[in-house]
């Protein structure tokens, strides 16, 4: 059974301060743990409810629901978490990039954590490797983010940074950086060298592209619609803009 101190521990672990300075996040549910153990990250510990059923080489430590109930951060929690190491900070690619890939997504101020969530599992699905975070986005170790990715944290770079200065090297570097605002030209209209390098930047749900990023797009797209919904979800927006890309750094027409 954890003491008393081990389940502190675990609950100082919602706090992003405390997260950053330890380098230490949880995951939750059967799902998120398995990835995470297959993952190679660290594991630092595993805690399970004696209902639960684990597979044993995972080695937990047996809590009761009580105590599961204190270092969860979820409602209903599952009964089994894995406190995790964060990669290395080196793993994160450097702002001044020799080569860029074809295509790459960049959030600027996205604050909900399922959006962000959804966004790096889509990112998954789409092959991305990684994706640029701004600083003032809710961090992407946060639970519910992690909850979100249904494991694509453990596969995809959540690449926190200072964004108006990876993309102040991605356009020395030759990239187009195209920001996706309402004003913008359709996505389906886009038009690009193949050549070149594409950066995305998908701004925050209330806010949309922040100044100090907007001068630093040298195009806007849009998604165009029909209805008379003002926006669109951030995370849905992404995905159709990482759905439309043909990874050759263009965009495929309808």
């Amino acid at each position: 059974m954890p003491t008393k101190n081990e389940i502190m521990v675990v609950r100082t672990l919602r706090d992003r301060k405390t997260r950053w300075e330890e380098r230490k996040f949880v995951v939750e549910g059967h799902k998120g743990v398995a990835e995470a153990m297959s993952s190679g990250w660290k594991v630092c510990a595993v805690y399970a409810e004696s209902r639960v059923s684990v597979e044993a080489d995972w080695n937990p430590e047996c809590v009761s629901a009580k105590d599961m109930a204190r270092m969860s951060s979820l409602r209903t929690p599952p009964g089994i978490m894995a406190v995790m190491e964060m990669p290395d900070a080196s793993a994160s690619p450097p702002a001044e990039r020799e080569e860029w890939p074809p295509f790459s997504l960049a959030l600027d101020g996205i604050a909900d954590p399922g959006n962000l969530g959804t966004i790096l599992r889509t990112a998954d699905w789409f092959g991305l490797s990684g994706v640029w975070i701004s600083g003032d986005s809710v961090d992407p170790f946060n639970p519910k983010v992690v909850q979100a990715t249904m494991g694509a944290i453990f596969r995809v770079g959540a690449w926190v940074v200072d964004l108006p200065d990876v993309l102040e090297n991605a356009a020395s570097s030759g990239c187009r950086i195209l920001g996706l605002d309402l004003s913008g030209k359709s996505v389906w209209e886009e038009e690009s060298d193949d050549d070149v390098p594409t950066v995305a930047v998908i701004g925050s749900e209330s806010h949309g592209i922040s100044s100090a990023v907007r001068p630093l797009c040298s195009e806007f797209i849009t998604i165009p619609g029909k209805g008379q919904s003002e926006s669109l979800n951030a995370a849905m927006a992404a995905g159709i803009v990482m759905a439309a890309h043909d990874g050759l750094g263009r965009f495929n027409p309808k």
